[in-house]
């Protein structure tokens, strides 16, 4: 019952370095332990990283993943042959439950599949337009809070934005005046972060 419950709630989309440095809360009753982050109760997570380390303990197998924020073990139980796909150097979507035993924090892992590079620069910039840096910024030094995404991850980003989900007109981003857009986008369609979903239409690379 308690596994029903925790797949009712939403899988957040969160940094790595949030779930380290929250607080690991033991919920009554029912209800699913959570991280407390900025007021808010997440028993679910949404992580994408790079795998750094893979690991077979005794009766579990674990993954070490980054984010660029920070590192966190992602495990799973029972013998599963879940990560026998995933290798070291991929990039990888986690979403799974965040547990903590002897004060390491840790995520169970639900579900797991291979991503681009291209689309955790996309989650990266998407969590920082969600404000969920804003916990820190306060407190960041000046050349952290003004940090260069790059014209290339803008881009991304933009395309994301304005895709209504078939894609958008080449022209509808060169409306937007950006300096050496054709330029940007050409390089994007070269490098395989973006690709011509049909003449004149672009799509983010999922």
């Amino acid at each position: 019952m308690v596994d029903v419950l925790q797949k009712r709630q939403t899988a957040c989309k969160i940094r790595i370095k949030d779930i380290l440095d929250s607080r690991y809360m033991k919920a009554s009753g029912m209800e699913p332990n959570y991280l407390e982050i900025n007021s808010k109760k997440i028993s679910r997570v949404n992580i994408i990283g790079i795998v750094v380390e893979k690991s077979d303990i005794d009766n579990y197998k674990a993954l070490v993943i980054d984010d660029g924020s920070g590192r966190i073990s992602a495990r799973i139980f029972d013998g599963n042959a879940l990560l026998d796909g995933i290798h070291i150097g991929e990039v990888v979507l986690i979403i799974g439950r965040p547990r903590e035993f002897s004060s390491e924090k840790y995520v169970i892992i639900e579900s797991i599949k291979k991503t681009s590079p291209a689309w955790a620069r996309v989650r990266s910039l998407e969590l920082q337009k969600n404000g969920d840096d804003r916990r820190n910024s306060k407190a960041a030094p000046d050349n952290e809070k003004n940090v260069d995404l790059g014209p290339k991850n803008k881009f991304i980003w933009m395309i994301k934005e304005l895709d209504n989900g078939d894609g958008v007109l080449i022209e509808t981003i060169l409306s937007k005046n950006v300096d050496g857009a054709e330029k940007i986008i050409d390089t994007l369609l070269k490098e395989g972060d973006i690709f011509e979903v049909k003449p004149g239409k672009l799509k983010v690379l999922e």
